[in-house]
Order: structure tokens, then sequence, then C-alpha cells
């Protein structure tokens, strides 16, 4: 039965040729949008985490904005102990992180001041590689560090005075002098003109807190590990008034257009097995109807109903299998290629306002969707010849013989 389905599915040569090639690109089609999708989603998370936000962190529990915590961490010293037993953690920091006055000697202006530990940031975002003039937060205890679009409306040179003004835990207003160490430029509109880096001591001092902070900033070896570490940390930390926050928690903006991006797909994906369904039913409808007669003779020399019913269902399994393997194939190659040299698309420009993106995505193969994607178009063109087969094992031998 097998080969002569077979056989059936190259009588007509280029009809078959046009639904496989119908398949393989729309299979393909849905590979590449899988794998651009995923790859745009997987560059935006590590560019959140790997900026400022981190994989996670801990506050205190009765802060509700959590990008900008306004409550202290009163025994950072007990998290630190339990962060330093915690197995999958790469690297942990102290912050604080508080909105501010920086005045220059010509101008002032207001910023987000991101208190850390010079040692340990760097293994946690990727922030001292954006670096371009200068150094990155070092020895100097009252070094500070800013993007450039900041620097050019402050007129800030490399080792000039500037003068960081926030308010304290008790109202007053602190302020100190500090040097500016370095310049660094990420193409982000936020960072580069809204964002001071500076060490965290100075910060304390500052702000006459001791050594309390108001969060800490967690980087993981692994982010998919991101849910299991976190619950363990929530349940070492159970009897402290702290929180536990995932990436996903901070940066929620994210987790939606993560979800837009995944319904936008789900309505391409529908779009794309309507074209395959319909393509596999206008072959096998003509088929049918060319082979009214064929079908009458097997009948009439014994097939069974269900053998005919079979025999469709078989050839319109085999044009599937043939799209389905070339689609892999030919999607394969392209995520491939887009992998090595990297697709340039302008979403640079619309999201760096908000955090470092770049305008090249290096696609990776996202093996689970594609196998779903593939089974999908083999079900799709089995469930599209149920009606032809049906209509094909109905027919009766002697009305089939006379059809011209």
């Amino acid at each position: 039965m097998i080969t002569l389905a077979w056989r059936n599915v190259w009588r007509n040569f280029r009809r078959s040729l046009i639904t496989i090639a119908s398949m393989a690109c729309g299979l393909a089609a849905i590979m590449f949008g899988q794998s651009m999708i995923k790859s745009v989603q997987y560059q935006l998370v590590e560019k959140a985490t790997g900026s400022i936000t981190g994989h996670i962190q801990i506050q205190h529990r009765n802060i509700k904005e959590y990008k900008f915590p306004d409550r202290y961490i009163d025994d950072p010293d007990a998290v630190e102990a339990v962060l330093k037993t915690q197995a999958g953690i790469k690297q942990f920091g102290r912050r604080i992180h508080m909105t501010g006055l920086i005045a220059s000697p010509k101008t002032s202006m207001g910023a987000l001041i991101s208190a850390v530990q010079p040692e340990r940031e760097k293994d946690i975002t990727t922030m001292a590689s954006y670096i371009t003039r200068g150094v990155f937060l070092g020895k100097d205890p009252k070094a500070i560090v800013m993007g450039d679009r900041m620097a050019t409306k402050l007129d800030l040179r490399l080792g000039e005075k500037v003068v960081v003004m926030a308010q304290a835990e008790d109202g007053s207003m602190g302020a100190e002098a500090f040097r500016l160490a370095g310049v660094f430029h990420t193409g982000s509109e936020t960072f580069d003109g809204q964002i001071v880096y500076l060490p965290v001591k100075a910060m304390q001092d500052l702000l006459v807190v001791g050594n309390r902070v108001n969060h800490f900033v967690i980087a993981l070896n692994d982010i998919g590990q991101t849910d299991v570490i976190a619950q363990e940390l929530r349940e070492k930390l159970a009897g402290q008034p702290l929180q536990v926050l995932r990436w996903k928690d901070v940066d929620h903006e994210i987790v939606g257009v993560q979800r837009f991006q995944n319904a936008l797909l789900d309505i391409v994906l529908m779009v794309v097995f309507a074209i395959v369904a319909l393509g596999v039913l206008n072959t096998l409808l003509m088929s049918l109807f060319e082979r009214v007669r064929e079908f009458g003779v097997l009948m009439a020399i014994g097939a069974r109903p269900s053998w005919v019913m079979k025999l469709v269902l078989i050839e319109s399994f085999l044009l599937g299998l043939v799209g389905t393997v070339i689609g892999l194939v030919i999607g394969s190659l392209m995520i491939a290629y887009f992998g090595r040299n990297g697709l340039h698309l302008p979403l640079g420009d619309a999201l760096s306002y908000f955090i470092p993106f770049p305008d090249v995505i290096y696609m990776r193969y996202e093996w689970s969707s594609h196998a779903f994607a593939a089974g999908s178009v083999l079900v799709v063109s089995l469930l599209a010849a149920i009606a032809p087969s049906l209509r094909a094992c109905r027919l009766r031998p002697a009305e089939a013989l006379r059809h011209v």
C-alpha cells in the first residue's frame, strides 16, 4: 500500500511538487519566525539582566516599586552569609539605587544613582565593557562613572569634580564631591543620559546609613535556574523581612513584550497551517476527481472502502512527510546562517531608549518549538485528507466505473 501510495503521489508531478513546496516553505517560515522571536526575547532578557537588573534581587518586604527600592535592608551581613552558601550563584553585590541631583560647575540635572561594589560589579553586569573613556570604578573611593550624554550636558571631562546630592533616610540632604573616572556609551538614552555609578561605600557615607543597602543583585551561572534558586533563597531567608525577586518580577515589561510576541507568533502559525491544509486538500481533491474510475475498479475487484480510505490518508501523510523533511532542512540552514552572521533588525532604535540593545540578532535553534511545528504540519496534512478519503471510500463501484 505504501509503494502504491508513493507512486500515486508522483503521478501528477507538478501538482505534488507545488503542494510539497508550499508545505516546506511554510514550515521553514515558521521555524525562522520562531527562532527570530525567541532570539530577540533571549537577547532582550540577556541585556536587561546583564545591564542593571541581574537575575535575582533581594529587597525589603515592604517595597512595592521594585526598580526604585525605598527601604533599607537592616542586616546585609546576614543576607551575604546566606548567599555565600547558595549553589548556582556566579556573583552577588550590594547596591543602593535612588534618585538624586548631579551638579557640575556649570549646571545640574537629575539622575538615577546606582551605588555598587566595584570589585563585584564586573561579574554581575556588563557596564564596564561600555567604557569609552577612562576606567570603570576601581579603588578610588570618590570615583564616579556616567554616560557620554550626561557628561556632555554637564560639560564634564575626565578628572573633573562633580557633586552628588541625595536625600538621606531622615529627610536631610547629603552632598559629596566625586571625580569623573570614566565615561560609557551604551546607545541607550536612559543609560547614557540618566544613570551614574559610584562606590556603594561612598553612597552609604553620603546618606549616613552605616552598612545598610536597599537591595542585593545576584547573577547566576544559569538563568534557567532562576525559579529554583529564588525559591531556595526564600526558604533560607524566611525569618527576615525580605523578599526574593526574579528578573521577571522586576522587569515585568519584558514579560509583557514576550507575551505579545508569542501571541503574534501563534497567529502566524495558524495562518500558515491553514494555507498548508488548503494546499493538501486541493491536491487530494483534484487527485480524487481524476481517479474516480480507478477507485471504482479497485472496489470492483475486492478492495474494501476502508482500504481505499487508508490509501488516500497514506498519500497525504507521504506528502506531509516529504514537505516536512524539506522544510526542516531549509529552516535549519537559514537559522544556522543567521546564527553565524547575525540578522540586522532596527530593534535597537526602538528598545535602546530603555536598555542597551544591538541591531544585530544572532538566531538560535528552538528545537522544542520546531518539533511542535513539524508535527503540526504532519497532523494538518492528515486532517486535510479526511474529507477526500471519506468521499473516496463512499464511492459506489458501479457509478464510479461509469464516471467520465
